[in-house]
C-alpha cells in the first residue's frame, strides 16, 4: 500500500511531451533513455514509479486532457479543445455561446506581412470571426454563436480544437489537503487552466514555452512558492516544443537540463532536510519522428522522506512500467 503524505506540501513537476517512443537514431531508446538524467534516476531509485494513461478512451491527447486529467478531473468534464482555455489565459472574455478553435497557417502568401496583416486578411476571409494570435502561424479564434462550424474552412489555414467554455469545479475541491494551489509555467494554456480551476499563476522572468526557457528560474520560482502554497504544479513545455519540431537534440537537451536545472537542485533541497514530496510526470508522449502526440501511458514518479521504494532503478518508459504506482490519486492520496 501506499504510505500517507499526511500536510505535506508538494511540487508536481509536468514535463510537457517528455515520453516518446524508440527513436532510431538513437538506436531503439527512447530520448528518455537515451539521456544523462542522475537527478531522475536517483528520485526513481530510491521512490516508487509507475506508468500512467492520462488520455482517457475516446479524448484527443492533448496537454488540456491530459493534464487536467492528471490533476483529477473526470473524462466528462475534461474540453474537446483547448480554445477557450487558451482564450482565458490570454484574458480574452468568450461568451458561453461562442466556440473557440486553434487555428494555423501553412499558406505563404498569407504570412508575408506579419502578424498584424496576417489578422487582417483572415478576419477578411472570414468577417465574423475574431483572430488573436499566439505565434507568427497560428492562435486562436472565436467563432459566434450560430455561425455554421462546417463553414469554417479555406485554403492554407487549420482549424481544430474547438469547445464552448465550461465551468470547473475548484482544484482544491478535489484535493482539500491542498489548499493553497499555484501553477507556475509559460504557455497561455497553462494560465487559463490555472484561473480555471481557481489555483495562483506564476511565469517567471525568462520562461518562454519553448526549448531556450529559463529552466532555473522555473525551479527558483517553485522553491519560493512552497513557502506559501500546499502544492506547487511546475509546467515546463520544453520537450513538447522539441518533439513537435522533430527535433531528437533539441528533446535531448531539454530533457538533461530538466534534469540538471530542475530536478536536481529540488533533490538537493530535499537531500539537505527539507521536507515536501516531488512527483514527476510526463502529461502525454510527443513522438520526436512524427511530431505529433501519443495517447500512450506515461511514466511517473514520487519521492519523499521515509517512503519505501519499490524495484525501480531508473526513470523511463519502460522501466517505471515495473514500479508499483498504480494511478495519479497515488501521489495525492493522504
Amino acid at each position: 500500500s501506499i504510505e500517507t503524505v499526511d500536510t505535506m506540501k508538494q511540487i508536481l513537476v509536468i514535463c510537457d511531451g517528455m515520453a516518446d517512443s524508440p527513436v532510431e537514431r538513437l538506436n531503439g531508446k527512447t530520448p528518455l533513455q537515451a539521456a544523462e538524467t542522475p537527478a531522475l534516476d536517483f528520485l526513481a531509485a530510491n521512490g516508487r514509479c509507475g506508468s500512467l494513461r492520462t488520455v482517457p478512451e475516446g479524448h484527443y491527447p492533448g496537454s488540456e486532457t491530459a493534464i487536467l486529467t492528471i490533476l483529477g478531473y473526470a473524462p466528462d468534464e475534461l474540453p474537446s479543445g483547448r480554445g477557450p482555455l487558451e482564450a482565458t489565459g490570454l484574458g480574452i472574455d468568450v461568451s458561453p455561446d461562442d466556440t473557440v478553435m486553434r487555428y494555423a497557417v501553412s499558406d505563404p502568401s498569407l504570412l508575408l506581412n506579419g502578424n498584424a496583416d496576417l489578422r487582417h486578411t483572415l478576419e477578411h476571409k472570414f468577417p465574423d470571426l475574431k483572430f488573436h494570435s499566439l505565434s507568427e502561424t497560428s492562435g486562436i479564434c472565436i467563432i459566434p454563436g450560430g455561425c455554421r462550424l462546417s463553414d469554417i474552412h479555406a485554403e492554407g489555414i487549420a482549424f481544430w480544437s474547438g469547445d464552448t467554455s465550461r465551468t470547473y469545479e475548484p482544484f482544491v475541491s478535489r484535493h482539500p489537503q491542498f489548499s493553497r494551489p499555484v501553477v507556475i509555467g509559460a504557455v497561455p494554456l497553462l494560465k487559463g487552466m490555472a484561473y480555471s480551476i481557481q489555483a495562483e499563476w506564476i511565469r517567471p522572468e525568462g520562461a518562454t514555452g519553448d526549448c531556450d526557457t529559463a529552466y532555473r528560474a522555473k525551479c527558483d520560482a517553485a522553491v519560493a512558492a512552497l513557502q506559501d502554497h500546499d502544492i506547487v504544479i511546475l509546467h515546463i513545455e520544453a520537450c513538447d516544443y522539441a518533439s513537435h519540431k522533430m527535433d531528437v537534440n533539441s528533446k535531448l537537451n531539454a530533457i538533461r537540463n530538466i534534469d540538471r536545472e530542475i530536478i536536481g537542485p529540488l533533490m538537493k533541497k530535499l537531500c539537505d532536510g527539507e521536507d515536501f514530496a516531488i512527483a514527476v510526470m510526463s502529461d502525454h508522449p510527443s513522438l520526436c519522428e512524427k511530431g505529433c502526440h501519443s495517447a500512450d501511458s506515461v511514466p511517473f514518479l514520487l519521492y519523499y522522506h521515509g517512503i519505501e521504494k519499490d524495484e525501480t532503478n531508473m526513470f523511463s518508459e519502460e522501466e517505471a512500467a515495473t514500479g508499483n504506482l498504480e494511478s495519479i490519486s497515488d501521489i495525492y492520496r493522504q
